[in-house]
């Protein structure tokens, strides 16, 4: 049946048998791929006064891919905690939130065939509105009516916690969720892992500055070019990175101050006004006044102070801070729980393996930080390959994967994604600050 003959077939849904109905449900499917909730919703009230609820579903998802456990570990430490937010468009959180409190969750689950002990970990653990639970899967949505984002709660590279990750990818999938250009996948590291150890702190921003633009480029599969949005989402910072280094050089985070003053240089400083303008404090709080009139560093960060010291007293307002390439702004140094840090480059993606490759990347520049950050001869030769300039791009991307990664088949991953975009003009608005290799 074409689009108009399922319509007027569900509009007088009343009229049909269940077996009709039944032989139909491929067609209205497919139609439920280009109609909003609402209707959808209304469309299956009617359909449940007719048929058993278990065979529609049934009906709905047995062609779906089903879920293929994922069997081995990723190539970084089990110490390493982490977390994902997968942002999905075409599947509002009132359909993820109906179909978890109907229970027709674990029916569809099992049509999915996805093992009862993953299922059960993430129903059992679930909830729909993000309030700093960090031991639960939370679907919620940030902006858009039809968008909706599946955060995980803290993991660790066990087969178990990456299988949970194939099962939502697996779901969300069934569910005809989509992907766009501003769907973005943020992947979050514990700040233990670190120990509490600046210089691994210092060598993962020396990583960063000296190669964000190629990461930008490594950030997706082939072929693949980074989302639109990411340039405001996203945005770059080596240029911040490069004048601290030159200015500092060292990291301190010893008081709540260092912190604040750290994250002004890294992340705020070249983006003030965008930053305080998207703030909305008004007139009382005319931070964006004064900063059109600052003219030392120590005054705009004197504003900045002010800014910050207002966004504490609005804890439920989204300090626009954050929107960087890697974001520690929810980073709490030497604390109980010393929080995350962000990094908010990669495209989404509801393929495990891509996934997958995408938290690799960035567990071996966590670890190689870690790891020549308590002993410097680490490496030691590979980062002192990493920081020279007189180098063509390519000889650029052999250094960062050299100092990442010892297998030449997961070196292959990354060179070829960004061989695949290297020429894109897109990537130009990425590079800020002073260039690290030749072009």
């Amino acid at each position: 049946m074409n689009h108009r003959e399922i319509s007027n077939f569900l509009d007088h849904i009343n009229r049909y048998t269940e077996q009709e109905i039944i032989a139909n449900m491929s067609d209205i499917k497919e139609y439920f791929r280009w109609i909003p909730w609402r209707f959808i919703k209304e469309y299956l009230e009617k359909i449940l006064k007719t048929v058993d609820k278990s065979k529609i579903l049934y009906e709905l998802f047995k062609n779906e891919k089903k879920f293929s456990w994922w069997g081995k570990k990723l190539d970084f430490s089990e110490r390493l905690k982490f977390g994902l937010e997968i942002e999905v468009v075409d599947i509002p959180l009132d359909e993820i939130r109906c179909i978890f409190r109907t229970n027709s969750i674990m029916p569809i689950m099992n049509i999915l065939e996805i093992p009862i002990e993953i299922s059960n970990a993430i129903i059992q653990n679930s909830d729909f509105k993000k309030k700093n639970e960090f031991n639960k899967w939370i679907f919620s949505s940030e902006s858009q009516m039809y968008s909706s984002e599946a955060s995980t709660p803290i993991l660790q590279n066990t087969l178990f916690d990456l299988n949970q990750i194939v099962a939502i990818c697996t779901l969300y999938k069934a569910l005809n969720a989509r992907l766009n250009g501003g769907t973005a996948l943020h992947i979050n590291v514990g700040v233990d892992y670190l120990e509490c150890n600046e210089k691994a702190i210092e060598n993962l921003l020396k990583i960063w500055g000296e190669c964000e633009e190629l990461l930008f480029k490594m950030a997706n599969p082939e072929g693949e070019e980074i989302r639109v949005e990411a340039r405001t989402m996203a945005t770059p910072i080596k240029e911040n990175i490069q004048n601290f280094f030159e200015e500092d050089g060292s990291v301190t985070l010893n008081t709540e101050g260092d912190m604040e003053k750290f994250l002004y240089q890294i992340q705020a400083r070249n983006r003030m006004y965008y930053v305080v303008s998207q703030s909305g404090f008004g007139p009382e709080n005319d931070v964006e006044y004064d900063l059109h009139y600052a003219k030392t560093d120590e005054e705009i960060f004197d504003i900045y102070h002010r800014y910050n010291t207002e966004m504490k007293k609005r804890p439920n307002e989204d300090d626009k801070v954050r929107w960087t390439s890697i974001n520690f702004n929810h980073m709490k140094w030497n604390s109980d729980n010393p929080g995350r840090i962000e990094i908010r480059i990669f495209n989404s993606s509801l393929e495990p393996e891509i996934i997958f490759q995408d938290l690799l990347l960035v567990g071996k520049m966590f670890e190689v930080s870690l790891k020549n950050a308590k002993n410097p001869n680490y490496k030691k030769d590979a980062f002192e390959r990493l920081f020279l300039h007189d180098v063509t791009e390519a000889d650029k991307v052999n250094h960062l994967l050299d100092l990442l990664f010892d297998e030449s088949k997961q070196k292959e991953i990354f060179k070829r994604r960004w061989n695949s975009v290297r020429q894109k003009r897109c990537y130009q608005q990425y590079r800020s600050g002073k260039d690290t290799f030749e072009r």
